[in-house]
């Protein structure tokens, strides 16, 4: 039995509309260098809109895998945008396979999180590799375009040191 929400919608209908408008967020609002997600959708004085967060576009790679699924979007403009990510990743700054919380997404840069900030971020990678790993199985088929993003997740996260970042 369906329960109505506030504004009138079943859950059905209300998980419909989170879900487009996260998509949306995270395919309209992306970075248009790197298709990665912003920071945030006003400058601040410590980070303008070229600030693209790892983090948060592993959930972004979760709301187009849900995009594709739900039919909003089709598979193979998905497959070219995290396409374009993956290579924006590969060439960006990374601290022994991790990556920063914040990158540069005209330049693949490191942004501080912080002034003590000395690179890499676990947690941040653990999102945005979460996503791709996620990519990676949804898009299965044996074509070019799909054997040639699972192959790059696969090195990418494979690539992850994570016992370095943890010693001591």
């Amino acid at each position: 039995m369906a329960t109505t929400t506030s504004a009138g919608l079943d859950d059905e209908a209300l998980l419909d509309c989170v879900q487009r408008q996260t998509l949306r967020y995270f395919w309209d609002f992306a970075h248009p260098a790197c298709g990665l997600a912003r920071e945030r959708s006003n400058v601040t004085p410590r980070y303008g809109l070229e600030a693209v967060t790892t983090g948060g576009t592993g959930f972004g790679v979760m709301a187009i895998i849900a995009g594709v699924s739900r039919g909003w979007i089709g598979r193979d403009e998905a497959v070219e945008r995290l396409w374009g990510m993956v290579r924006f990743l590969l060439k960006s700054d990374s601290y022994h396979g991790v990556w920063p919380h914040f990158l540069n997404g005209d330049t693949g840069r490191t942004m501080p999180f912080s002034r003590k900030d000395n690179g890499g971020d676990l947690v941040e990678t653990s999102f945005l590799i979460a996503g791709l790993l996620c990519a990676r199985q949804f898009f299965d088929r044996d074509e070019e375009a799909e054997n040639r993003l699972r192959a790059a997740i696969d090195w990418m996260w494979r690539e992850i040191e994570w016992d370095w970042h943890t010693q001591g």
